[in-house]
């Protein structure tokens, strides 16, 4: 009696002794509150400029005629990828962190998943199509005024937003899933590692290595035709089509700088086995990082700068005078500015600079 009364008694302390352990693994696999306040707060307000400034972005080019341009266009595309992106995909993860668990069904989960992939890729596409764009204006001038810029305008739009909404059409959508605490987010399933493989060659890869080599011709490009040039308009030309370039390659920078870091780290570490607290730490940075084109737009862009001050009627120190409507400028203006960023051909400008000076 006495050994039975002993066994059943080591057995009791051994199931208090694995219930423990696993309370104390469950409070180590989920994110401290501190990390989720912390969180929280950054990303609440990180959420809040972002749909301000691309709202704002959105409303001033729209209401100004001067401002509606084939590159303004592609800004306003971008905007509505972002608030989208923002709306949905930032909203439910931050939510997730003030609640402390996904606060929707699995299959809303799955759907938040997707999402964050398939716009995050529409944006990618957007700067790579946009890339080859600037490869035209720059660099093959002269096709670039043989071709339609409505056609391509509307190309870009919908190419870049049909080809990641076609991984949606697939009959395992609603179970590739899984909730996980640690990451308080759902995560596809191991068993899909193909079609991940397949969304990040056609949505990441293959846009980014476009983008790249496009502004490697561009740049070898400038960087040739700049001992070149020697008209004040020339310069003056190239240089507006250098800093759109730029602007739009930041856009590609803020996204890399946002998935690069959250990508490597789920990459390497497939098992889970890294604090959750440094998941939350660089899942705000990716969110943070959502926000930030509305503030590449306003520095790089002087013409949204200034539209968006006179939108808030904030004082600021006076620019310097820019012309940006063609039916006000002169004869001598309009060489050096092309409000739809047609690119005036380098030769041309030097006939016309012989003609205005006679």
């Amino acid at each position: 009696m006495d050994n039975v009364s002993n066994e059943k008694y080591f057995d009791n302390i051994t199931v208090v002794v694995n219930l423990n352990d696993t309370d104390e693994n469950l409070k180590k696999e989920h994110p401290s509150p501190t990390a989720l306040y912390l969180g929280s707060t950054i990303m609440l307000i990180a959420l809040v400029w972002g749909i301000f400034g691309n709202v704002l972005v959105m409303i001033v080019i729209m209401s100004k005629r001067n401002l509606t341009n084939i590159i303004h266009i592609f800004m306003i595309s971008l905007c509505i990828n972002d608030i989208l992106n923002l709306g949905l995909n930032n909203t439910l993860v931050l939510t997730s962190y003030m609640m402390g668990k996904w606060p929707t069904g699995l299959l809303g989960c799955e759907l938040g998943t997707h999402f964050t992939v398939i716009l995050m890729g529409s944006s990618l596409w957007h700067t790579g199509l946009i890339a080859i764009h600037r490869l035209i204006v720059v660099v093959f001038n002269n096709f670039y005024k043989k071709i339609s810029k409505k056609a391509y305008t509307i190309f870009v739009l919908v190419f870049a937003r049909v080809v990641p909404l076609l991984f949606l059409i697939q009959p395992s959508l609603g179970y590739m899933a899984y909730y996980e605490p640690k990451l308080l987010r759902c995560i596809v399933k191991k068993d899909y590692g193909p079609f991940t493989l397949l969304v990040s060659i056609f949505l990441m890869v293959l846009p980014s290595v476009i983008l790249i080599i496009c502004y490697i011709a561009i740049f070898f490009k400038v960087h040739n035709s700049s001992q070149a040039i020697r008209a004040a308009r020339q310069k003056e030309w190239l240089q507006r089509e250098i800093q759109i370039t730029k602007m739009f390659g930041m856009v590609f920078l803020l996204i890399m700088i946002g998935y690069i870091p959250y990508g490597i780290v789920r990459a390497i570490d497939k098992k889970l086995l890294l604090n959750a607290d440094f998941y939350v730490s660089i899942t705000v940075f990716f969110a943070v990082a959502n926000c930030g084109n509305p503030i590449v737009y306003g520095v790089m862009d002087r013409q949204i700068r200034k539209a968006c001050f006179d939108a808030l009627h904030i004082r600021r120190k006076e620019e310097s005078p820019t012309f940006h409507n063609k039916e006000t400028m002169t004869n001598h203006t309009r060489v050096s500015i092309d409000i739809d960023t047609a690119a005036i051909p380098l030769t041309l400008v030097n006939d016309k600079i012989d003609q205005t000076s006679l």
